[in-house]
């Protein structure tokens, strides 16, 4: 059995932003038209291209259109670390009534990220 992690031990550095609570990220796998004729009506698909996506909250802000070399932590000791490079492209300002106010980062990988652990 896998022992669960407790998300108070993870962190992000590089970012440009500080004071950050949350983070996640997403790979994916583009699945591109490869129908052909020999496919009896039904579409077809190919595993192509990989990417990753994610966001981060944070008390603070960063800069839309930053570039960064960013690592991401579970813990601070074991778990996963995930290294790539980012391009933050959206920040969204959230303010609640009672709360603090915080900014949420998404951002897109450059190119190809460093997984080790639960990735």
């Amino acid at each position: 059995m896998t022992a669960s992690l407790c998300g108070y031990d993870g962190s992000i550095t590089g970012s440009g932003a500080t004071e950050i609570f949350y983070w996640e990220i997403s790979v994916t796998k583009d699945a591109v038209e490869a129908t052909s004729f020999d496919s009896v009506g039904w579409k077809e698909r190919i595993a192509c291209l990989t990417g990753a996506t994610g966001t981060f909250r944070a008390y603070t802000t960063s800069t839309v259109g930053a570039h960064a070399t960013v690592t991401f932590k579970t813990q601070s000791v074991g778990g996963s670390v995930i290294v790539g490079n980012i391009i933050i492209n959206r920040i969204r300002e959230e303010v609640p009534v009672e709360g603090a106010v915080t900014f949420e980062h998404s951002f897109v990988f450059t190119g190809s990220i460093t997984a080790t652990g639960l990735i």
